[in-house]
């Protein structure tokens, strides 16, 4: 009675065996891999030659990356300047 007071639930798995074999599915990915539309790198996974839209996805993440890069920068400066100032307006040897 004690120890299932302090019983913890274990995870619940899900395992899915596909149920359905799709022929026409099969044979459009045999013929985009035949036409070079979908290629194989060896270990069985599959990727797609890049269209416009991930393309597009790209150079805006670059873009963007780019942005971030130049705010970094441009913010550590400012913090530079301003420590900078500061330290040049304090008479350390005052404290020292």
């Amino acid at each position: 009675m004690f120890s299932t007071f302090f019983k913890q639930n274990k995870n619940k798995r899900y395992n899915y065996t596909p149920r359905y074999y799709d022929e026409r599915k099969e044979r459009m990915d045999n013929l985009k891999k035949k036409h070079g539309l979908i290629e194989d790198d060896g270990d069985g996974k599959r990727f797609h030659r890049t269209n416009f839209r991930d393309e597009w996805n790209q150079n805006s993440k670059i873009q963007s990356d780019k942005n971030t890069r130049i705010r970094l920068l441009v913010i550590v400066a400012f913090l530079l300047l301003a420590a900078y100032v500061t330290l040049s307006y304090i008479d350390i040897s005052a404290y020292l």
